[in-house]
């Protein structure tokens, strides 16, 4: 699979495809054979430590994590960015609203003060912040309802522009204007085309998208 600079990814099949072992692989969470590669801009992954793999791949978990600390902490741990930076991704992903009228950036979170799909919005936010160019995506609808999702999809399309996106879908709908989609099976690659040529075939995507 060679994925081109800036293009939007969707990735999807059956349960037990390798869906998941695929995000896990990319960000070091699994290993590879020793005659495997995996290239970011020529450089061999496999080869360079995790942790600085995980430094440039922006992942956002299908089970989103918020810690017991204020709202300006969980969006910048690493405390780099201005209170203004971050209420501008808050703004971006459609937040800053709420979090302003519940006290603002020095309020803590709990696991009570999002709802689920409220919690993706905020790890998006996260990733605007870092700005990094890859973002990895693990069935960010799954668990949330129809109208967040398409608001979850909207800030994708407009505030990542020009950013490297592969999405594990789980609703088909949120990939089909995405420049490729990449089905799997048993592990391994089956299709790898644009969303358009998938569907005038009779192709395992067709056949998944009209389940």
């Amino acid at each position: 699979m060679e994925i081109k600079p800036g293009e939007n990814i969707g990735v999807c099949g059956r349960t037990g495809s390798g869906k998941s072992s695929l995000i896990m692989t990319l960000l070091r969470l699994l290993e590879v054979t020793p005659e495997s590669t995996i290239l970011i801009d020529g450089l061999n992954i496999t080869k360079i430590p995790r942790q600085l793999v995980r430094s440039v791949v922006n992942a956002i978990p299908q089970d989103t994590f918020v810690f017991k600390e204020s709202v300006c902490l969980n969006a910048s741990p690493s405390k780099t960015h201005r209170d203004e930076e971050i209420i501008d991704a808050l703004r971006q992903v459609h937040l800053w609203s709420l979090i302003e009228s519940k006290g603002g950036l020095n309020v803590d979170l709990d696991e009570d003060f999002f709802s689920p799909g409220q919690k993706q919005l905020f790890c998006l936010a996260r990733a605007l912040l870092r700005k990094g160019k890859i973002v990895v995506l693990d069935e960010v609808s799954s668990s949330i309802d129809i109208v967040t999702d398409k608001l979850i999809q909207e800030v994708i399309r407009q505030e990542f522009h020009g950013v490297t996106v592969i999405s594990i879908a789980h609703r088909l709908d949120s990939i089909i204007d995405f420049d490729r989609i990449a089905v799997l099976g048993d592990g391994q690659l089956l299709e790898f085309d644009t969303p358009q040529t998938l569907l005038n075939e009779r192709s395992a995507f067709w056949d998944l998208y009209n389940q």
